[in-house]
């Protein structure tokens, strides 16, 4: 039996619908023409599908989009305690436009100290922000606000990685960005219809059509032409070498030029 398939951090997108329209959207929400929600029977289909290959990870996110757009994620969450030993954390991460309905309240509750609210204030695009905290602090929900408006911006602000054009750089380059990038250091693996990548721009810039991923940087849970042990090993060597994505990916690094956060189209 091989050893076990530990993540940090595994991301679920269950909506490509948002309530902003941000420019510099680091997941192209504005990219797509018609975006929509993911049914609840096939995020359930995949949750559990994904913990038959993954034995363990320390964040379970569900990031839009705007996840609180939905008043139907409640029995999505609730089936995600059938694996509370396989997760430590349920994470989300909302923009504040839109608070949580009764019954997110009502699962969320049953977490206790096991899950997060991040919220995301861009000022007066998260006119909610104050609301939520105080609805959140009320029913003992965790949460972290993170300031990205005025001075002080989290993380200075955003970037612009919203081409896709392949830079040039050569292998060697391409290696000492990957190991530089905060994605890869922290693990942070994305899933959206199925398909998991090692980041999030190599999941939504090849959903989109800009990219075409090389073989070893996306696992479909459901393609049967490669075993599960297949797929476990390409999960856990996602981090070993650059992406396609990569090639057209600017970094995050501390050189490169911040924007203001949010800022709308």
């Amino acid at each position: 039996m091989s050893e076990p398939l530990n993540l940090r951090r595994l991301t679920i997108m269950p909506t490509l619908k948002c309530t902003l329209r941000c420019k510099l959207c680091s997941n192209y929400m504005t990219m797509f023409k018609n975006p929509e929600h993911v049914p609840t029977d096939e995020l359930i289909r995949d949750i559990d599908r994904v913990f038959e290959l993954v034995d363990y990870t320390e964040w379970l996110q569900f990031v839009g989009g705007e996840v609180f757009m939905r008043q139907d994620l409640g029995k999505v969450y609730e089936h995600c305690l059938d694996y509370k030993d396989k997760f430590d954390h349920l994470i989300l991460i909302t923009n504040a436009t839109i608070l949580p309905c009764k019954n997110d309240i009502a699962v969320f509750r049953k977490y206790g100290k096991h899950m997060q609210i991040q919220i995301s204030d861009y000022g007066k695009h998260s006119p909610k922000a104050a609301a939520m905290a105080a609805l959140l602090q009320e029913n003992g929900i965790p949460f972290v606000v993170k300031r990205y408006h005025g001075d002080l911006q989290h993380y200075g602000g955003w970037v612009d990685n919203t081409h896709f054009e392949e830079h040039g750089k050569s292998e060697e380059a391409l290696r000492k960005q990957f190991q530089h990038c905060g994605q890869v250091a922290m693990r942070n693996f994305h899933m959206y219809r199925g398909k998991m990548h090692g980041c999030a721009r190599s999941l939504m810039a090849s959903t989109l059509g800009k990219i075409t991923p090389a073989a070893r940087d996306v696992v479909d849970l459901y393609d049967k032409t490669e075993t599960d042990e297949e797929k476990r090993e390409k999960i856990r060597h996602f981090n070993d070498s650059p992406r396609v994505s990569c090639r057209s990916c600017i970094s995050f690094g501390e050189n490169v030029e911040r924007f203001p956060a949010a800022e709308q189209l």
